[in-house]
């Protein structure tokens, strides 16, 4: 797992290759992070109660999202939130990335399928969207 950092301090990404293994529960994210990843590892056996989540109201200023590589190979390139350049990493099928803040473009260096994850609703590039390049 690596965390990328803006100069400000800022988490703008958390790089998750897909031979990461940690016991136990795992929360990558902090507790403050309007979107939460877990990665969890269970023995044989153990069970998780059945459960539900109660409802509430929440206000969300920060839109995050998560990209799975489910297979293929691409280079997603990040920015921090003034649209500086902080760095590329390529990722490969199996690998995850948890988007923080910043921004983001992806290079698909061949054919890929990318399983996204983020909060809703979705009203268009237009409305939800600044172009960096």
């Amino acid at each position: 797992m690596e965390e990328i950092f803006s100069d400000d301090g800022s988490i703008v990404a958390i790089v998750v290759k897909k031979n990461f293994s940690k016991d136990g529960l795992n929360f990558l994210t902090q507790e403050d992070f309007p979107l939460q990843l877990g990665i969890n590892n269970y023995k044989k056996g153990d069970q998780i109660k059945a459960h539900l989540h109660l409802d509430k109201s929440t206000i969300i200023n920060r839109f995050q999202e998560v990209v799975y590589i489910k297979n293929g190979r691409a280079t997603i390139r990040l920015y921090d939130s003034k649209k500086a350049f902080l760095k590329s990493i390529d990722l490969t099928s199996g690998d995850l990335i948890f988007l923080a803040s910043g921004g983001h473009g992806f290079d698909i260096c061949e054919d890929t399928t990318i399983l996204e994850v983020k909060q809703g609703p979705y009203f268009g590039k237009e409305k939800d969207k600044v172009i960096i390049e």
